[in-house]
């Protein structure tokens, strides 16, 4: 899932809209629409098409004051060499598509979350003492759990679609409470990934809350 980042190619075609002929404003509604078959997730896009695509990601009481970043030439070096595409207040970040995905996944974590992140990244010890959240509303697709991922996505023989969901990091010292929980990334149960071969990993808690390939619709109450 985040893993990959390290490995992604960014250089494969996804949808890139243009308004107009001579005309740089890019169709933000191709941000969270579903990517024809075939294509792949990109970096190629204006930022305000990543801004849009990033906050997809979560609940509107969290997105709406969050700070939303670019993914950082090379992760392994930190999320806090990302870009920042938008100021936020709420201690949330929000990122855009990983590349070379079948479908959009942008992610917000809380600040614990991206503490687990740049560790896991770099191949660190997280040093977690707190829980930590995230949220994937546009669910993922994966390669499958501890594969490595391919340099050409399209030369990947299966996927593995996640539907949107939260995950959880627990604090150091409550990891084990994870321990056989269901690793199947096919059943649309919540399951535990490492997403880092290193010793020092702590795992992260899956929670899907709708079936892979689905959607979710944020409505207010009427």
């Amino acid at each position: 899932m985040i893993k990959s980042v390290l490995y992604a190619a960014i250089g494969f075609a996804a949808i890139s809209s243009i308004a107009l002929a001579g005309d740089d404003r890019e169709d933000l509604s191709s941000a969270t629409a579903l990517l024809p078959s075939g294509t792949f997730t990109t970096s190629a896009h204006s930022d305000q098409w990543k801004i849009a695509n990033a906050l997809s990601a979560g609940p509107a009481s969290i997105t709406d004051h969050a700070t939303v970043i670019d993914w950082p030439a090379n992760p392994k070096h930190g999320m806090s060499q990302g870009r920042v595409l938008r100021e936020g207040t709420n201690g949330w970040t929000c990122m855009r598509d990983v590349p070379g995905r079948p479908q959009h996944d942008p992610m917000c974590v809380d600040e614990t979350m991206m503490k687990w992140l740049d560790a896991t990244l770099a191949g660190k010890k997280p040093d977690i003492d707190r829980v930590g959240l995230s949220y994937m509303l546009m669910g993922e697709a994966r390669q499958g759990q501890g594969a490595t991922p391919a340099k050409d996505p399209s030369q990947v023989k299966e996927w593995f679609t996640v539907g949107p969901h939260v995950m959880m990091v627990l604090p150091d010292s409550a990891k084990d409470a994870l321990r056989g929980i269901n690793q199947d990334l096919s059943n649309n149960q919540p399951y535990t990934s490492l997403l880092s071969s290193a010793d020092v990993a702590t795992p992260i808690w899956v929670i899907p809350v709708a079936k892979g390939g689905d959607r979710i619709k944020e409505e207010p109450a009427k």
